[in-house]
Parts: C-alpha cells; structure tokens; sequence
C-alpha cells in the first residue's frame, strides 16, 4: 500500500475537518480565512482549493481553541454522517450487523459477509445491513451526501492518517522517491512535524493537520 498523500486528498479531508469542528462546536481563531467547503467546478463536481491560502496570523498555528479532537471523535463523526443517509435493511435487521470501520478495514474490505455494494451510493462497499435511502438524491441533499462522501474515505484512510500521524520515525522512507508529487509530500510532512513540535499540547491531530494546510510551505 502506497503512502497517505495529504496533498493528493486535500479536497476531501480539509473540508472534513472543518465539518468536524463545526459538529464539535469547537471555537476557532479565524475560521473564515478558511477556503469555502464546497466549490463546483464547470462540470458540477464538488471542489476545494488544492493548496488554501495562508491566514495573515502565521505565528498562530492553532486552529482549534477550546478543544481537541481525538481520532475517536472522528470516527464517531463520519459514521453519524454516513448513517444519516443510508438504514438498516430489514431483512438483515435480526442477523449480525457490521460498522462501516469494520466493512472498510482493508483486510475485510472484499468480505461479502461484511460488505454489500451500494449502487445508490456510487457503488461503494457499505455493511452489508445498509441499504441507502433514495431520498438524499434529491438535490436538496447535495450536501449531506457530499459530507457522507467525505466522511467514507476518511474511514477508508483513517489507519493510514493515524499511522503517518504517530510515527515521525519512519519520516525518512515516506516519499523518498524523487517525484514532483513526492517533493510536495515532503514538504507537507516537514510542516506537519514542526506543527506537532511547536503548537500548544492541547492541539490534537487534526488542529495539526488543519494549521499544516493554512501554513506557508517551509523548503529545508
């Protein structure tokens, strides 16, 4: 498995985490520096700014001010969000259920007795006791079911998001290709690294990741 790219999935985990502080009600010090959530492009697909503009206030790297938010709040999160569109199938409703963490960890991910894929969710694998609400196609929903699809690959990419995060040691063999992409990587994770040393401690992961994205990318 190749590497977590930050930069690759900036689309989707930027605007996550800022849903993910609005849902914890956390305060924030110039939150509406922040890019817009949810931009079209010309061909209606949902888009952020790859790299987003950095607040004026660079010496204050601390997104979030009363709390922090631990991988735990995340996942309760993405899992709200993703069963806010989809319910429990009945005929499935007497047998075993399956989360969405246990249908998406990689080793289960083509288990049929986990997974089911959901053709009115684009085809992904959900539990295989959930059955997507017809409903949210509705363009009222556009949103709801934007964040829904945020919030599955944050599940998708949660281990590797949590690996990267705790292992600074093994910084030296990430990206160590040669590449365009790769160097940008680097210096995402240079960044990163000097946020998570110098930041307040209360700061949790994704402060962290978030004030990474806001910063002016450091070459070394």
């Amino acid at each position: 498995m190749s590497e977590f790219s930050f930069i690759d999935n900036t689309g989707w985990l930027k605007p996550f985490i800022i849903e993910l502080h609005k849902y914890y009600k956390c305060s924030t010090v110039s939150i509406e520096n922040l890019s817009p959530l949810f931009e079209e492009s010309e061909e209606g697909e949902e888009v952020t700014n790859m790299v987003p503009e950095p607040s004026a206030d660079t010496t204050d790297n601390a997104i979030f001010t009363n709390t922090s938010l631990s991988f735990h709040d995340a996942n309760e999160f993405a899992n709200h969000n993703l069963n806010s569109i989809f319910r429990d199938d009945c005929f499935t409703v007497l047998n075993e259920k399956h989360s969405w963490i246990n249908c998406l960890d990689h080793k289960n991910y083509e288990t049929r007795t986990m997974c089911r894929v959901s053709q009115g969710f684009g085809n992904r694998n959900v539990p295989i006791g959930k059955k997507f609400n017809p409903k949210f196609h509705n363009t009222e929903y556009r949103d709801t079911i934007t964040l829904a699809k945020y919030s599955y690959n944050y599940l998708l990419h949660r281990s590797e998001i949590e690996t990267i995060l705790k292992t600074p040691s093994s910084d030296y063999t990430r990206f160590s290709v040669d590449t365009d992409e790769n160097i940008f990587n680097r210096f995402f994770i240079l960044n990163l690294r000097h946020i998570q040393k110098t930041t307040n401690k209360k700061n949790g992961p994704f402060e962290q990741i978030l004030a990474t994205y806001n910063s002016k990318v450091q070459v070394m």
